[in-house]
């Protein structure tokens, strides 16, 4: 077969090719399905770190708060806050997908007018499936926490009413024991002397 031959078929082929008009569909959808399915897959992995990511979130929520209140209670010090958080964290955060997890809390005590404050650093990280054939292999989890608190004295005022009305049916004798409830029930919730 002669090269000008061969050249002849080839462009007869090329010609018919282009001006086919049967199967189109299946071409453009071969075409188009590399895309779609690297977007659905994008999708997936994004979702599954985002599950990761808000767990961890509620987690770190939570060993703050329960940090804050084991210190302003005395029922942990100041030395035990970071083995205390890490103790609170694995008991709360449970995703599967997450990968070198990790919890580290700093405590700043209160000074003067400067609130206590308790911050809880999360990190870790999902392994993509999808993803990682584009270039990331993994999506990073960095989280943060802080509760802020303090110990004001709390003030009480009664207010009593000595108008005219008062007077009548009883309504200043009654009012006495009342009084001395509700200032007993105050005085109850406190839990160091000085408080109120």
């Amino acid at each position: 077969m002669s090269g000008a031959s061969l050249f002849s078929r080839v462009r007869t082929a090329a010609g018919r090719f282009a001006g086919a008009d049967q199967g189109n569909i299946a071409v453009i959808f071969a075409i188009a399905a590399v895309p779609i399915i690297s977007f659905v897959g994008a999708a997936i992995d994004y979702t599954r770190a985002n599950t990761a990511r808000t767990a961890m979130q509620a987690a770190l929520d939570s060993v703050s708060l329960m940090l804050s209140k084991d210190l302003s209670s005395g029922i942990i010090s100041s030395s035990d806050v970071n083995a205390k958080a890490q103790s609170y964290f694995t008991a709360l955060f449970n995703n599967a997908d997450a990968n070198s997890v990790s919890v580290s809390a700093v405590y700043t005590a209160a000074s003067g007018s400067t609130a206590a404050k308790i911050k809880v650093d999360g990190s870790g990280n999902v392994t993509t499936d999808f993803m990682k054939v584009a270039g990331f292999p993994r999506i990073d989890l960095n989280r943060r926490a802080t509760a802020t608190w303090r110990n004001q004295r709390l003030r009480v005022e009664l207010v009593v009413d000595v108008t005219g009305s008062m007077g009548q049916d009883g309504n200043l004798t009654a009012m006495k024991p009342a009084a001395r409830i509700r200032i007993a029930n105050v005085v109850h919730t406190v839990t160091k002397p000085g408080d109120l």
